[in-house]
């Protein structure tokens, strides 16, 4: 019995030293990196991060809501869901400590987005830019493994497929604008997104 205590005593201390290890890691930018993608589920998670110009910043810099011990308690309990999905959303504010509403931005095309108005009205930054990081992973598994009752690995997505969704996903489509410019929410006028209007068809807006 005493056998016993011994080695359950120094699972323990061995336990919490590897937390307070790696809670000293989250401190400092990036190295939280190495914690999170310890656990094979966040592999496309870390292979989407990777290849976006976010891949400067360490997880917890953006999910600030996720602490060590949250982490290693859903992973031991196996509750982390394929995909994996996140209930919170990323602040405002932490979008903002390094970007700026305020800011010049050259979105594509004839496109007219004024960040500061969006602010204004309370759209949260994660509502157009959802897909900026991680490039809707979590969509592509459900969409393609989970809806078709196939078995998602996660050690199976490759760099590969990252650089596919970068491509295909890492932008904000008509229809992520239309959930609110729809005639209801917000003005469905082409000439208040678009500046290449014939003036015939130009609506006068009021925002």
């Amino acid at each position: 019995m005493r056998y016993i205590k011994i080695l359950v005593s120094i699972f323990v201390v061995a336990i919490i030293a590897a937390f307070l290890f790696n809670f000293q890691a989250f401190t400092d930018n990036k190295k939280d990196v190495g914690f999170c993608i310890s656990c094979h589920e966040m592999k496309p998670y870390y292979s989407t991060w990777l290849v976006t110009s976010h891949n400067q910043f360490g997880c917890l810099q953006c999910h600030q809501d996720i602490t060590p011990a949250t982490f290693i308690y859903k992973h031991w309990r196996n509750a982390i869901s394929t995909p994996i999905e996140k209930r919170d959303i990323v602040l405002n504010e932490v979008c903002e400590s390094c970007h700026t509403s305020t800011r010049n931005c050259s979105p594509p095309g004839d496109i007219i987005f004024p960040h500061e108005l969006h602010v204004i009205k309370q759209i949260d930054c994660v509502d157009c830019h959802n897909n900026v990081v991680h490039l809707n992973v979590s969509e592509h598994v459900k969409n393609n493994y989970v809806d078709k009752q196939k078995e998602f690995t996660p050690a199976a997505f490759t760099d590969t497929q990252a650089k596919e969704l970068i491509k295909k996903d890492n932008q904000i489509l008509m229809p992520v604008c239309m959930r609110c410019h729809n005639g209801d929410m917000a003005t469905d006028a082409c000439n208040a997104c678009h500046r290449n209007i014939k003036a015939e068809d130009r609506i006068v807006v009021n925002e």
